[in-house]
């Protein structure tokens, strides 16, 4: 039995092949500021992999007294489900819930019965007594159901770091997150991080880079710095001649207006830094005043052109919607993106209404309406609707030349943890385990004749696993009518971050589709279907692709390099059978992973 357990669930990446990025940091942080055994981690590996059914198999094996859970606005609505079901198995199970979605202001997930107490803002100050079932039994007993936030004025360092005590290992070669400040001196309306912590608290370049070594010691080969502006801190020069001993890759997201000359540049490329995050935001001055970011948009396309030209990828950040904008704006953007050979990587957004924010705050008096669950998206702005915010979006993807979302890649290959092959002529299915993507396989002669057990074994998986996705990839030897394919995806899914997200920008939510044909298939009914979902012919050898969004399935062993060089105008539409194959080609050519 383990007493406490924290946890923090992942972010659903858009492919089974990406990283969840998702490392418990908050995690063990509190549980290093509590003095608890490294063991009420819950373990990454589990957290990351588990589908729902098997956390809360897992957990109720742990059978905790307390738990722990961070709430992040992509994983809210799957962590309520699992603390649930949790109370329901044992309702003497205390719970505490923390994190960026817990704010006085958000009223629906303060009414959560499941939940024992939430603690609002930075918790290490109340780690000890929160993370003890004595202590927490004698908060409760005040009738309390809100703690904090509270103003804290020391650097981030003032509490034990989870690396250097032994709470998180870098995984050989890998990736860890890193604070080397809390708190921000940017005022922006639409961010919670203002109000929660408005006064920068920095661990000097000294202790930074000390921290950065020992990580490099134990195997760690790149660094997510957390910082809300990485380059904010006043001794920034002298962080960056250390950090370049250590020729790590890094990532970080920066004020790119205060990077003022080439030598600040050059100083970010030779300290690790192969991309940064830029917030331009809107090319309006007068917006970004009045929301309290501030800047200069020229000055801020300056500083992303030194970047690039010091060999650094700016990434660069749109937001449509934000009060007194309008969505010319933002083509503008994009426009001089383009102008300034910027436009590499665009991220652009629908503004979220985010709790805790004085935007939510104001929102009535702004004209600004907006859906208050996450990803809490605006739906008016002003006279524009989100309507019109997302036609402007798909006119800044015309403009950029690249769609604003990446498709989404199903799993295809023959083999992949978790697959259940579903054989419905022969009832014949292996079992399932459990895992945070999962993939269905159906392989039939007539999927349109076995629909009903089709749709049965579908449903039978979303119930299995609700808050997960979930691949259907149905390989059939004869066309099928496409009313099946309106048939799974009408099949009901849970409200949460990933399925509302995909309502919004019209993907694929939780449930996504794919189908493989033979080469002889009619090739007006592969279009067809192409237009609904992912649709791909299987090949021996490398063939022309057949047109349109058609993708082609590549069986058995081939070299990639040529093939990079045969498909490289649509590489997102060859598969490979291979898990080997298709996991390089994902990781050297498209780039997931």
């Amino acid at each position: 039995m383990h007493t406490v357990q924290l946890i923090q669930l992942p972010l659903h990446p858009s492919t089974a092949w990406e990283s969840t990025g998702n490392i418990p940091l908050a995690s063990a942080l509190l549980a290093a500021a509590a003095a608890l055994p490294p063991q009420s981690i819950f373990p990454e590996g589990l957290m990351n992999s588990l589908g729902d059914a098997a956390l809360l198999e897992e957990l109720k094996r742990r059978d905790p007294e307390l738990l722990g859970v961070t709430l992040y606005l992509w994983n809210r609505e799957r962590s309520l489900y699992l603390l649930q079901n949790l109370k329901k198995w044992k309702p003497e199970l205390l719970i505490v819930a923390g994190g960026p979605e817990v704010t006085k202001d958000n009223h629906a997930l303060l009414m959560e019965s499941s939940i024992d107490l939430f603690v609002a803002g930075e918790g290490e100050s109340f780690a000890a007594d929160v993370l003890s079932t004595k202590r927490l039994g004698a908060i409760l007993k005040t009738g309390k159901k809100l703690l904090g936030p509270v103003v804290d004025t020391n650097p981030p360092d003032r509490w034990p770091d989870p690396y250097e005590t032994g709470y998180l290992t870098p995984p050989e070669g890998g990736s860890v997150h890193i604070e080397t400040q809390r708190g921000c001196q940017c005022l922006c309306s639409y961010c919670a991080y203002r109000r929660t912590s408005p006064i920068p608290r920095v661990i000097p370049a000294e202790k930074v880079l000390k921290k950065i070594r020992m990580l490099h010691e134990m195997g760690a080969e790149e660094l997510v710095f957390l910082d809300p502006t990485f380059n904010s801190r006043f001794d920034l020069a002298t962080l960056l001649t250390g950090m370049s001993d250590y020729r790590m890759d890094c990532f970080a997201e920066v004020r790119s207006d205060l990077i003022h000359s080439e030598a600040t540049a050059d100083a970010l490329a030779q300290a690790g830094f192969n991309s940064l995050e830029v917030g331009l935001q809107t090319i309006s001055m007068e917006v970004l005043h009045s929301v309290g970011r501030g800047g200069n948009p020229l000055s801020i396309l300056k500083g992303a052109s030194l970047l690039k030209e010091s060999g650094i990828t700016p990434i660069m950040d749109l937001i449509l919607g934000l009060p007194g904008d309008n969505p010319e704006n933002i083509e503008l953007a994009a426009i001089e993106l383009v102008n300034r050979d910027l436009h590499d990587q665009v991220q652009t957004f629908c503004l979220s209404v985010l709790p805790g924010t004085e935007l939510r705050m104001n929102a009535e008096k702004l004209g600004i309406r907006y859906e208050d669950r996450p990803p809490y998206s605006i739906t008016q702005s002003g006279q524009y609707t989100i309507q019109n915010l997302l036609l402007a979006r798909e006119k800044v993807s015309d403009i950029l030349g690249y769609d604003a979302d990446p498709p989404q890649r199903p799993v295809l290959c023959d083999s992949f943890p978790g697959m259940e092959v579903f054989i419905p002529e022969k009832k014949q299915s292996h079992i399932s385990p459990s895992v945070r993507h999962g993939v269905l396989r159906i392989n039939t002669n007539d999927p349109w004749a076995y629909r009903k057990p089709i749709l049965d074994k579908v449903r039978e998986r979303r119930d299995k696993d609700p808050y997960c996705p979930l691949d259907v990839v149905i390989r059939s030897e004869k066309v099928f009518p496409l009313d099946l394919l309106d048939m799974i995806s009408e099949l009901p899914e849970p409200e949460c971050y990933t399925s509302a997200k995909a309502e919004i920008y019209g993907l694929p939510g939780l449930l996504r589709l794919a189908v493989i044909m033979p080469r002889t298939t009619d090739p007006g009914w592969l279009v067809e279907c192409s237009n609904l979902t992912v649709t791909v012919i299987e090949s021996n050898t490398p063939v022309s692709l057949p047109g349109g969004q058609i993708g082609l399935l590549l069986k058995g062993n081939h070299d990639l390099a040529q093939l990079s060089a045969l498909y490289s105008q649509a590489p997102h539409l060859v598969f490979f059978a291979r898990k080997e194959l298709e996991i390089l080609w994902n990781l050297d050519v498209l780039g997931l992973g």
